[in-house]
């Protein structure tokens, strides 16, 4: 029988929980053997979800008594957590966004590249069951040529006074780089590259630094547009996010509460293994299967500790591919600075 991976969860602020629960998931493949946070004797939530775990105030001295990192740090820390563990030979999971701009995403990938070990990004869209359905159906053909996409993240948040997120520095910008690199990351997995963008922005000073709402525009290199909005301001609670694209044969969309649904103009029995249930009529919306239980964090999780172990795993958020998703945010605010459109890729 193969040793459980140990793995130290390095951050326990609001992320810490979702992928708490993954790891505790898949136990049988692995065991938290330390949890780093910066004031230990508050611990009260990590031992009531782990039990008598290991706390630590300071990372570096857990590095060497564990297989691998999962970095739960604010983004500014990103970088040097990262680098650390590079250095000591323990391959890397970390919380998206990957960085605060491409370059301390180059200097990541480089380090992990040099000591031989996989950084991954937890960018856990890609792996959550609705969103999944949604590129079954992109990936099957079934729309044809796509012509539009629209990608929106809304919530309400208003943090506390001090709070890390209400830094632009820490932050790497604002809610654009914070938030909506879920929607920039989804738009790149389900339509490829992007190829040109424009932005406004709009700041709440009462609420944070950066902006708290942004719109993007963008052209993909398949030549379909794209519209990408996030709303931090919003107690709506209607909006959530939504994915949704139009194409030549039909559209389909995933949506907080509502799943992933269908629509096809002609011949929906075609496609008959993308229901839930069965083919709606032509023109009508028809609810797509999911991809099973997991929540995007549990199955991210998954997935990494398998290739850890060295099993056959389904991860697409390697550092290399989730660095240009940092790069689409990057030059969205440069857009919205300079007020022009700018091209990809860019050199900040």
């Amino acid at each position: 029988m193969k040793r459980r991976i140990r793995v130290a969860l390095i951050g326990a602020g609001g992320i810490f929980k979702a992928h708490a629960r993954g790891f505790l998931k898949a136990g049988g493949r692995c065991e938290i053997a330390a949890v780093v946070k910066e004031h230990p004797e508050r611990a009260d939530e990590v031992r009531a979800l782990l039990g008598n775990v290991r706390i630590e105030r300071d990372y570096r001295s857990v590095l060497a008594d564990v297989d691998a990192v999962d970095i739960l740090l604010p983004h500014d820390l990103h970088l040097e957590a990262t680098l650390a563990a590079a250095r000591a030979g323990k391959p890397v999971l970390i919380e998206k966004v990957m960085a605060r701009n491409v370059k301390e995403c180059d200097r990541m990938i480089a380090a992990c590249r040099k000591a031989g070990v996989s950084l991954t990004v937890c960018h856990d869209r890609r792996y959550d069951p609705d969103w999944m359905a949604l590129k079954r159906v992109l990936d099957s053909g079934a729309l044809g040529k796509v012509h539009h996409w629209r990608l929106e993240h809304n919530q309400d948040l208003d943090l506390p006074p001090g709070h890390w997120i209400r830094s632009a520095e820490r932050l790497g910008g604002g809610a654009i780089m914070s938030c909506l690199t879920h929607q920039i990351d989804g738009l790149r997995w389900y339509a490829g590259e992007v190829a040109e963008v424009a932005c406004m922005t709009q700041a709440v000073p009462s609420r944070m630094e950066g902006e708290c709402i942004g719109v993007i525009a963008a052209r993909l290199r398949s030549g379909a547009l794209a519209q990408l909005s996030i709303n931090w301001a919003t107690r709506c609670d209607l909006l959530g996010e939504i994915n949704h694209v139009t194409a030549e044969r039909g559209e389909a969309y995933c949506m907080w509460g509502r799943g992933t649904n269908l629509m096809l103009r002609e011949n929906p029995a075609s496609c008959a293994d993308l229901f839930e249930g069965p083919p709606p009529a032509p023109g009508a919306f028809g609810k797509v299967k999911p991809a099973g239980p997991w929540t995007g964090h549990e199955r991210c999780v998954d997935q990494w500790l398998r290739m850890l172990a060295g099993e056959p795993a389904d991860l697409t958020t390697t550092g290399e591919d989730s660095r240009r998703t940092v790069e689409v945010a990057q030059a969205a605010g440069m857009a919205a600075e300079r007020r022009r459109v700018v091209s990809l890729p860019h050199h900040a």
